[in-house]
């Protein structure tokens, strides 16, 4: 079921929870935004940083030999590297209901908050990392996939309202162009510059979920169109955490909330292996930002034509040194006759 985020931290007032029990209360602390330390008192809070999305671009197995299978984008959560992204968090009156915080493999994201007397423990699955892509071997002008593209370097600040980015990501002297055009954040999203974590005690917050529209400007998937879901750190959604209750993140952007019942290790360790790859591709791509369309698909053009000359010179390179091991080699083959001194007769008279 998904839950409607609450405008009680917007307006300042007390949250009623509908329950039998008190809510539970808890204590945050940001932590500085270049040193990451905390701004007070910090014995025995959990760390965990608001997500950010990393879109990732794969296409599946073909169905048959000589078809190409139809690309698909993937929203992936990934830490937030922005500023008041960090924080720190621990229960203030711990009662008979106990708070456990659980994360993804290795990371401060949150996975579950539990709420609960005996809550479920998490699988946890050993980290799965798979190499970025690389240029094609022929020289051919499309990439190979999965490529990935980093939003929180599109939404590089606050902007509540619809918007439209364009730029590029690059991997192995390659560029790949693409507009982005974002909704706005829901109306009762709060800018993370406004949040007040001394009204926060009985909320837990998470980054504000926004869509936006992939569009992408070049090769290998000239004109294709996504829409997805994603994070956007600057701004957080709100939801109350009650007794007996869990509060688990989707494997995307948002929360859902749910009995204190255990999450299978296959669903686990299938969201960790996709973050663990959005990980790793981020780190082979790099995203940038351009000024409009024109210089972005610019930019790729230029650096595609650059790069595909390159590949050729070195083919060509490569074939004149090959060429030149088989002449050497016929030489060395060849062999040498010596010459023959003319044949003497004697003849006796």
């Amino acid at each position: 079921m998904r839950i409607t985020p609450l405008l009680a931290l917007v307006l300042g007032s007390p949250l009623l929870v509908a329950c039998s029990t008190a809510p539970v209360k808890l204590k945050y602390v940001q932590y500085e935004d270049e040193t990451r330390e905390p701004r007070g008192d910090y014995s025995g809070l959990t760390k965990f940083s608001l997500a950010k999305s990393i879109l990732v671009v794969r296409r599946e197995a073909a169905a048959s030999a000589g078809q190409l299978a139809p690309a698909t984008m993937t929203a992936v959560p990934a830490e937030a590297t922005s500023p008041r992204t960090h924080f720190g968090v621990q229960q203030e009156s711990p009662g008979a209901n106990l708070l456990t915080i659980s994360k993804l493999d290795n990371s401060n994201l949150v996975h579950r908050l539990a709420s609960s007397n005996a809550p479920p423990a998490s699988p946890r699955p050993s980290l799965t990392a798979v190499a970025g892509s690389v240029d094609l071997p022929d020289g051919s002008k499309a990439l190979s996939l999965p490529l990935a593209i980093d939003t929180e370097r599109l939404l590089d600040q606050a902007n509540r309202n619809a918007l439209t980015r364009w730029g590029v990501t690059e991997n192995s002297n390659r560029k790949v162009a693409f507009e982005v055009a974002f909704e706005a954040v829901p109306k009762d999203a709060i800018d993370t510059r406004l949040l007040d974590l001394s009204k926060a005690s009985q909320l837990y917050f998470y980054s504000a979920c926004r869509t936006a529209t992939v569009t992408f400007l070049s090769a290998p998937l000239t004109r294709q169109q996504f829409t997805v879901t994603l994070a956007d750190p600057h701004f957080v959604q709100t939801i109350a955490l009650a007794n007996q209750g869990t509060i688990t993140s989707h494997s995307g952007c948002g929360v859902d909330v749910r009995p204190a019942v255990a999450e299978t290790a296959d669903e686990l360790k299938e969201l960790n292996q996709a973050i663990a790859q959005a990980r790793s591709l981020n780190g082979a791509w790099v995203t940038s930002v351009d000024a409009d369309k024109s210089s972005a698909l610019a930019a790729a053009t230029a650096s595609n034509r650059a790069a595909q000359k390159a590949v050729k010179a070195a083919a060509t390179a490569a074939a004149v040194a090959e060429q030149k091991k088989r002449d050497e080699a016929l030489r060395n083959a060849e062999v040498q006759v010596p010459r023959q001194q003319p044949a003497r007769e004697t003849f006796a008279f």
